[in-house]
Protein backbone atom coordinates (compact mmCIF):
# COMPACT_ATOMS: atom_id res chain seq x y z
CA UNK A 1 0.00 0.00 0.00
CA UNK A 2 2.70 2.31 0.59
CA UNK A 3 4.06 2.27 -2.53
CA UNK A 4 1.99 4.79 -3.89
CA UNK A 5 3.01 7.67 -1.66
CA UNK A 6 6.80 7.11 -3.52
CA UNK A 7 5.59 9.12 -6.64
CA UNK A 8 4.14 12.74 -5.75
CA UNK A 9 4.45 13.98 -9.47
CA UNK A 10 1.77 13.48 -12.08
CA UNK A 11 4.08 10.91 -14.15
CA UNK A 12 7.70 10.47 -14.64
CA UNK A 13 7.45 8.47 -17.90
CA UNK A 14 5.94 10.36 -21.09
CA UNK A 15 2.44 9.18 -22.11
CA UNK A 16 2.48 10.57 -25.29
CA UNK A 17 4.85 12.88 -27.19
CA UNK A 18 4.89 14.64 -30.57
CA UNK A 19 5.84 17.86 -32.55
CA UNK A 20 2.65 20.09 -31.15
CA UNK A 21 2.98 18.51 -27.53
CA UNK A 22 3.99 15.51 -24.10
CA UNK A 23 1.20 14.44 -21.85
CA UNK A 24 2.71 12.04 -18.75
CA UNK A 25 0.23 9.96 -16.98
CA UNK A 26 -0.25 9.01 -13.31
CA UNK A 27 -2.84 5.91 -12.58
CA UNK A 28 -1.90 4.87 -9.26
CA UNK A 29 -5.15 5.70 -7.79
CA UNK A 30 -8.09 3.44 -8.42
CA UNK A 31 -10.56 6.12 -8.89
CA UNK A 32 -9.12 8.93 -10.64
CA UNK A 33 -6.18 9.47 -13.50
CA UNK A 34 -4.33 12.36 -13.30
CA UNK A 35 -2.15 13.60 -16.41
CA UNK A 36 -0.11 16.72 -17.42
CA UNK A 37 0.50 17.98 -21.07
CA UNK A 38 2.55 20.80 -22.07
CA UNK A 39 2.10 22.65 -25.42
CA UNK A 40 4.05 23.65 -27.46
CA UNK A 41 4.23 27.48 -29.14
CA UNK A 42 1.49 27.33 -31.46
CA UNK A 43 0.82 23.51 -30.99
CA UNK A 44 -2.63 21.79 -30.65
CA UNK A 45 -3.37 18.64 -28.63
CA UNK A 46 -5.18 15.86 -31.62
CA UNK A 47 -8.70 16.97 -30.02
CA UNK A 48 -10.83 13.96 -28.57
CA UNK A 49 -14.77 12.78 -27.91
CA UNK A 50 -14.78 11.76 -24.27
CA UNK A 51 -16.91 8.76 -24.34
CA UNK A 52 -16.94 7.54 -20.65
CA UNK A 53 -15.45 10.10 -18.69
CA UNK A 54 -15.75 13.74 -17.18
CA UNK A 55 -12.73 15.70 -17.04
CA UNK A 56 -11.34 18.24 -14.97
CA UNK A 57 -9.02 20.62 -16.88
CA UNK A 58 -6.74 23.34 -14.84
CA UNK A 59 -4.29 25.26 -16.84
CA UNK A 60 -0.84 26.35 -15.20
CA UNK A 61 0.53 28.05 -17.21
CA UNK A 62 0.73 30.54 -20.36
CA UNK A 63 -2.63 31.06 -22.56
CA UNK A 64 -4.64 29.36 -25.49
CA UNK A 65 -7.44 28.39 -26.70
CA UNK A 66 -9.94 25.28 -25.68
CA UNK A 67 -12.27 23.91 -28.69
CA UNK A 68 -15.59 22.49 -27.02
CA UNK A 69 -18.11 20.82 -29.33
CA UNK A 70 -20.92 19.74 -26.63
CA UNK A 71 -22.95 16.73 -28.48
CA UNK A 72 -26.91 15.99 -28.16
CA UNK A 73 -26.56 12.40 -29.75
CA UNK A 74 -23.31 11.41 -27.84
CA UNK A 75 -24.52 7.54 -27.77
CA UNK A 76 -25.34 7.28 -31.65
CA UNK A 77 -22.38 9.25 -32.95
CA UNK A 78 -22.55 11.69 -35.53
CA UNK A 79 -21.38 9.17 -38.78
CA UNK A 80 -20.12 10.50 -41.51
CA UNK A 81 -20.87 14.35 -41.27
CA UNK A 82 -19.33 16.10 -37.86
CA UNK A 83 -21.93 18.53 -37.58
CA UNK A 84 -25.05 16.06 -37.07
CA UNK A 85 -25.96 16.00 -33.65
CA UNK A 86 -24.18 19.06 -32.15
CA UNK A 87 -26.29 20.72 -29.94
CA UNK A 88 -23.62 23.84 -28.72
CA UNK A 89 -19.59 24.54 -29.91
CA UNK A 90 -17.63 27.35 -28.21
CA UNK A 91 -13.89 28.12 -28.69
CA UNK A 92 -12.91 29.44 -24.58
CA UNK A 93 -10.03 31.36 -24.10
CA UNK A 94 -7.80 29.80 -21.59
CA UNK A 95 -4.61 31.30 -19.63
CA UNK A 96 -2.88 30.23 -16.10
CA UNK A 97 -5.56 29.66 -13.32
CA UNK A 98 -8.29 28.81 -15.23
CA UNK A 99 -10.43 25.59 -14.74
CA UNK A 100 -12.54 24.26 -17.47
CA UNK A 101 -15.33 20.96 -16.76
CA UNK A 102 -15.88 18.81 -19.76
CA UNK A 103 -18.89 16.30 -19.63
CA UNK A 104 -18.84 13.16 -21.00
CA UNK A 105 -19.91 13.25 -24.39
CA UNK A 106 -18.19 16.39 -25.50
CA UNK A 107 -15.09 17.00 -28.33
CA UNK A 108 -12.12 18.84 -26.56
CA UNK A 109 -8.93 19.96 -28.25
CA UNK A 110 -6.75 22.59 -26.44
CA UNK A 111 -4.51 25.22 -28.64
CA UNK A 112 -1.66 27.27 -27.15
CA UNK A 113 -1.97 30.88 -29.52
CA UNK A 114 1.39 31.85 -28.19
CA UNK A 115 4.70 32.17 -30.32
CA UNK A 116 6.58 31.12 -27.32
CA UNK A 117 5.73 30.35 -24.51
CA UNK A 118 4.54 26.50 -23.82
CA UNK A 119 0.64 25.74 -22.17
CA UNK A 120 0.65 23.63 -19.74
CA UNK A 121 -2.98 21.96 -17.77
CA UNK A 122 -3.53 19.36 -15.75
CA UNK A 123 -6.27 16.29 -16.53
CA UNK A 124 -8.26 15.04 -13.62
CA UNK A 125 -10.51 12.17 -14.98
CA UNK A 126 -12.06 9.12 -13.65
CA UNK A 127 -10.15 6.01 -14.54
CA UNK A 128 -13.38 3.54 -15.15
CA UNK A 129 -14.62 5.69 -18.38
CA UNK A 130 -10.96 6.51 -19.66
CA UNK A 131 -10.12 2.57 -19.87
CA UNK A 132 -13.34 1.53 -21.87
Amino acid sequence: MAKKYKNFSVGDSISKNNDSYTTWTNELLRKLVASKTVIKPKGSTGGHRLIQSEVVYTFLSGSGEMEIVEYSNHEAGHGTNPSFGIEHKATLKVKTGDVILAEEGDYVKVRNVDDHEQLTYLRIFDSEGARK
